[in-house]
């Protein structure tokens, strides 16, 4: 039924229960309460009863080849998905949901909404493992391959690849949700009095921007290591003839199933020491798995070294060839690399400027701001000076690879040929002076999957698309 209430229901039971919590032992304490707390106590129990209501509309019944969901009263609707159709069912247990004996199950098809599942349905937890095992029971049984990744290594690695950025993501998540409950001026002070409370420490012998900086900075990795081990502790993969079974989870337990001949393209991520330090992980494309709306990962491989990582594709994927990369950027085309760096970097150098023109007596004060904006714009024109020589593309086989970055992520994507949507080359003024272009490869996927490729030679990429079998101009009878 919590399932099913508005975050509205948050917003009346928290000042509701701070209320009575702080009620004297008058005799007449509980009646004045009433009179103040009537009308919200009036609102609260019709959320309550309206999700009631929606909790005793949901029937879910399910066999051996197929799921039926029915929702309604007196507008029902009846979706049905058999077994054969299903690209991922994945099950989560967060620690509430673990405590009532709950399971939240999402299914995915290549029919679905970018990012969301087809189906979303929560059950109890015998009910969820039942489904589990009769979708499981619907696959071929025979075991291939297992893997489990080594916990020393996986501490080790998230302890110095954990991303900076990763953890500023989280927590703004976190305060996202936190502000949708607690008062903003609240959450505002809590925030300044932290940070005030570990600056004024530390004031003595550090100057105050590179103190603010430095805890920004410390604190977000923090979060995203300790996040790393939550997700990726206890990681299993098995691979069967026509599917791949997931676990993984502390805090949070998910399980998922995932149907092989439905998994779009690989790839390998690596943050820029990764990169350096030639460690990376290992991510799928499978419409429900990992989906943006969730906040999953769609990890094949926690973070590990390049070897382990070539033997995984090798045993899990083993009709994926080697990345091979035919055509590289061309050094002289820097400038499409560092466009966007420069973008960032543009923003918060004109406030700065505005504020030392426009509001002096704020200039000192927003100087830490001003700081740690510029992080972002240095950190990726530091990636994309590495991306200038590792980027590229080629063609083995049946299959494509594709390495490059975004943002501050690199990848290489290894992609079968069937998967391949549309090819487009763009040429901007300057790429047409020096013959440069840039290649946008479109995949199969359940959101909109585009992978650019920079500073590639115009003549050199077109003869490539042409000896593989691309017009990308139409010519009738070719």
């Amino acid at each position: 039924m919590l399932a099913y209430t508005t975050r509205y229901f948050w917003l009346l039971i928290i000042p509701l229960a701070r209320s009575l919590y702080s009620l004297t032992f008058e005799i007449n304490a509980l009646r004045v309460w009433l009179q103040g707390a009537w009308l919200d106590l009036i609102v609260l129990f019709a959320i309550l009863g309206f999700a009631w209501l929606r909790w005793i509309s949901v029937w879910v019944s399910f066999d051996s080849e197929k799921i039926i969901l029915r929702k309604g009263l007196y507008i029902s609707s009846e979706d049905t998905v058999f077994y054969s159709n299903i690209s991922t069912l994945s099950i989560t247990q967060n620690f509430l949901y673990r405590l009532l004996g709950a399971s939240t199950v999402y299914i995915g098809t290549n029919s679905g909404k970018a990012d969301q599942a087809d189906l979303k349905m929560i059950l109890r937890r015998s009910d969820a493992d039942r489904l589990y095992e009769e979708l499981k029971g619907s696959r071929k049984k025979s075991l291939n391959y297992s893997i489990l990744p080594n916990k020393l290594r996986l501490i080790v690695f998230s302890l110095f690849f954990s991303s900076a950025l990763s953890g500023v993501l989280i927590i703004l998540a976190l305060l996202l949700e936190i502000g949708k409950i607690v008062d903003r001026e609240v959450e505002a002070r809590l925030i300044l009095d932290t940070l005030n409370e570990a600056a004024r420490r530390v004031s003595l012998y550090v100057p105050p921007i590179i103190t603010v900086i430095v805890i920004v900075i410390i604190s977000a990795w923090a979060l995203s290591f300790i996040s790393n081990l939550f997700v990726f502790w206890g990681f299993v993969l098995t691979k069967c003839s026509d599917s791949i079974y997931i676990k993984s989870g502390v805090v949070t337990k998910n399980r998922h199933i995932l149907l092989r001949d439905r998994i779009n393209y690989i790839d390998l991520k690596q943050s820029f020491l990764s990169k350096v330090f030639n460690v990376s992980s290992l991510h799928l494309n499978c419409s429900g798995y990992g989906s943006a709306g969730r906040n999953e990962l769609s990890v094949v491989l926690p973070i590990t070294t390049r070897k382990e990582i070539n033997g995984a594709i090798e045993e899990v994927f083993p009709e994926y060839p080697r990345p091979k990369i035919e055509l590289k950027s061309n050094p002289r085309s820097y400038l499409s690399f560092f466009m966007m760096p420069l973008i960032f970097a543009a923003v918060p150098a004109a406030a700065f400027g505005a504020f030392y023109v426009f509001l002096p007596t704020w200039f000192e004060a927003a100087k830490p701001a001003f700081a740690i904006s510029m992080i972002p714009a240095l950190w990726l024109a530091l990636c994309r000076a590495l991306s200038m020589f590792t980027t590229g593309l080629g063609f083995s086989g049946d299959f494509m690879t594709l390495r490059y970055s975004k943002l501050f992520t690199f990848h290489t994507v290894i992609v079968p040929k069937e998967r391949l949507t549309k090819i487009v080359i763009r040429q901007s003024p300057f790429q047409r002076m020096s013959g440069g272009c840039s290649a946008i490869i479109y995949t199969s996927s359940e959101s909109r999957a585009r992978h650019l490729i920079l500073g590639l030679r115009m003549d050199r990429l077109l003869a490539m698309l042409e000896r593989e079998g691309y017009d990308l101009y139409f010519r009738e009878g070719k």
